[in-house]
């Protein structure tokens, strides 16, 4: 299976994104990113460090990343998470996720594009029914 594009939806079970391809991040050792989704400016999937390992300090130039972690604990932002945990980075802040002194995480993440307002418009098509 590979990583969806597009606009139509999609779902998979863990096992299916547990299978997606895992796609390099540099010369990262320890980091394992599967992309479950992308478009032309924004993505979304799972990254793994294992136990001692991180990504480095980084910035994103345009586009917001969104994580959730799902298993283990990282410093991100100079706390320490653990599972059910959220982080926002806006565009042009420096992070790291750093797993070097831990047992190693799992998040999912979301990579999107702010858009021409900033991100900063509420959504007007969020209702239950």
């Amino acid at each position: 299976m590979t990583a969806r594009t597009g606009t139509g939806p999609i779902a998979m079970a863990a096992d299916e994104v547990r299978s997606l391809p895992e796609e390099r991040l540099g010369d990262l050792a320890g980091v394992a990113n599967r992309v479950t989704w992308r478009s032309q400016s924004s993505m979304a999937g799972v990254l793994t460090l294992d136990a001692g390992h991180r990504l480095g300090t980084h910035a994103h130039r345009e586009n917001h990343h969104h994580m959730w972690v799902v298993e283990g604990h990282a410093e991100i932002l100079g706390r320490r998470l653990g599972p059910g945990s959220y982080v926002h980075v806006p565009s042009g802040v420096d992070h790291d996720i750093d797993a070097s002194s831990t047992e190693g995480c799992t998040v999912f993440y979301l990579y999107l594009h702010a858009g021409e307002d900033g991100g900063s418009a509420a959504p007007t098509d969020l209702r239950p029914w």
